[in-house]
């Protein structure tokens, strides 16, 4: 039978591969290799380019979609309007037009892939003639996953205020989203299983109300005794085998560090403490192992790890989450970039300050969880003037949170001021050229839509302070036309994409 999309073509992976990519994936948790093998006799494996229509709107083709790998946008037709409406994302490991299965009907909405993807394509009336064992162990996951993602969408409802006026309007649009917008609890980027959560249906909680905000000495409080910051767990993850044991590459073990912000402050922190601390701060993670030791950073690390609790960051919207992680790293990446193109001579840690200028974000999810998740939402202003609804919704904008979270783990100043004015360099007093350089990199990020939430904002990068911070402290940057460097370095940045987001498929 053909594809629904004309861009499809098989995937080209041999019998093996595809195994262990399936292997990886929660849906088939209890399936043995065997199971796995017969599966894929009665399923196709799609590659499907980007832009591709795997589902169409109002259509009655009967197909269940499992995304392996990729992104794909779940849009519906809205009268009216000319684009359709982007009801979610799905990504690495979710399934889609489930009710393909269950009933003959039309779509109610579509599916398009946001980047290349890699899918399995189930037809139920050729899993209906397969082996009788496998098709039990099939439909028993399959309605598993519909019973679980039942369960946490009532949860989800009986979370939210049923006296908001937005609640009830959320409630009617949900009643013409198909089940095919959900997604898995948990998700998969090959070859490792990710431990991110994902929510079944994207109803975003209710805002916060400015006039329930916190006052600021509480936030200061609750910011200085938040010890238990969220990390990324798929960070954690890949960690895992060099934390026990003799570690023979501990560069590996240095660079997996630093793919996190909060791992690196962990690190910091120990190895700024009375304990080991030397006259002057430590600010790498290479010299904190040195200083610290290899086995006491594993201990640390793996009793970090352990101790996580199960509390999702961002009301568990996994976008935002994903966002947020990849952004740090992205900034850290350019800003050292920045660096070296401009040959500017620091004596810290660049790299370090832009993977940490956001921790405050962290932070502040953790005293408001319902304001996060909007930045997700495409009519929203939140990504323009950030720090302004911070400071109206929550109480303070994630500038102070951050500095105050470095200061009571004993960051060095550098750091502190990093955080604190990457916003708004020209309020920095103390290490203006690095604040300078990371609030330059934050906004070439942004432009290319991968700032924290996505896309949805393109900053004035011309208008920046920073330019005038880099005349100013720079001598060589004196005589440089700024727009022309503008250009030239955004240049330079296409050419570089794939290397600066390398690594970063979470």
């Amino acid at each position: 039978m053909k594809t629904p999309a004309d861009k499809t073509k098989d995937s080209g992976f041999d019998l093996k591969k595809q195994i262990k990519f399936l292997q990886k994936i929660e849906f088939f948790d209890n399936f043995d290799n065997h199971e796995l093998k017969q599966f894929l006799t009665v399923s196709r494996w799609l590659r499907v380019e980007k832009d591709t229509h795997i589902i169409k709107e109002n259509t009655r083709e009967r197909a269940f979609y499992i995304l392996v790998r990729g992104g794909v946008s779940v849009i519906k037709t809205v009268a009216g309007k000319k684009k359709p409406l982007q009801l979610t994302t799905l990504s690495d490991g979710a399934c889609f037009g489930e009710m393909s299965l269950v009933m003959d009907v039309k779509r109610t909405a579509g599916v398009v892939t946001n980047t290349k993807c890699f899918i399995l394509m189930v037809e139920p009336g050729i899993i209906n003639t397969s082996n009788v064992f496998l098709q039990l162990k099939f439909y028993k996951r399959f309605c598993e996953v519909l019973v679980s993602r039942l369960i946490m969408a009532n949860e989800r409802m009986a979370d939210l205020e049923i006296t908001s006026p937005s609640i009830s309007e959320a409630d009617e649009k949900k009643e013409d989203i198909d089940i095919n917008e959900t997604v898995n609890e948990e998700t998969l980027t090959p070859p490792e299983k990710s431990l991110l959560h994902e929510d079944t249906i994207m109803v975003l909680p209710p805002m916060p109300n400015k006039k329930d905000r916190t006052i600021k000495t509480k936030i200061k409080r609750l910011v200085k005794t938040s010890m238990h910051m969220p990390f990324n767990p798929l960070i954690g993850q890949r960690l895992a085998p060099y934390l026990h044991g003799e570690c023979e590459n501990t560069r590996v073990l240095s660079d997996l560090i630093q793919l996190d912000p909060i791992l690196c402050c962990k690190v910091l922190q120990i190895a700024n403490s009375t304990y080991f601390r030397r006259s002057t701060p430590i600010g790498t993670v290479a010299h904190s192992l040195i200083t610290v030791g290899i086995k006491q950073i594993q201990e640390a690390l793996t009793e970090t790890i352990a101790t996580a609790t199960d509390k999702k960051p961002f009301s568990g919207f996994i976008d935002v989450s994903r966002s947020f992680w990849r952004h740090s790293i992205i900034v850290a990446r350019i800003a050292d970039m920045l660096k070296e193109v401009l040959r500017v001579n620091l004596s810290s840690d660049i790299y370090l300050a832009g993977l940490l200028h956001d921790v405050g974000i962290l932070s502040l999810d953790q005293i408001e969880a319902n304001f996060y998740p909007h930045l997700v939402d495409s009519k929203s202003d939140l990504k323009k003037n950030l720090s302004e609804h911070e400071t109206t919704l929550i109480g303070i904008d994630h500038g102070q949170a951050g500095c105050w979270y470095g200061e009571s783990i004993g960051l060095p100043q550098y750091y502190l001021d990093v955080i604190l004015h990457h916003h708004f360099p020209e309020k920095a007093q103390s290490n203006t050229l690095m604040v300078a350089l990371v609030h330059l990199a934050d906004l070439f990020a942004m432009a290319r839509d991968t700032g924290v939430g996505g896309s949805g904002y393109e900053p004035e990068i011309l208008e920046s302070f920073g330019w005038i911070i880099l005349q100013d402290q720079h001598r060589p940057f004196l005589d440089v036309h700024v727009p022309d460097f503008i250009e030239t370095f955004s240049q330079e940045l296409d050419n570089t994409w794939s290397g600066i987001t390398n690594g970063l498929d979470f």
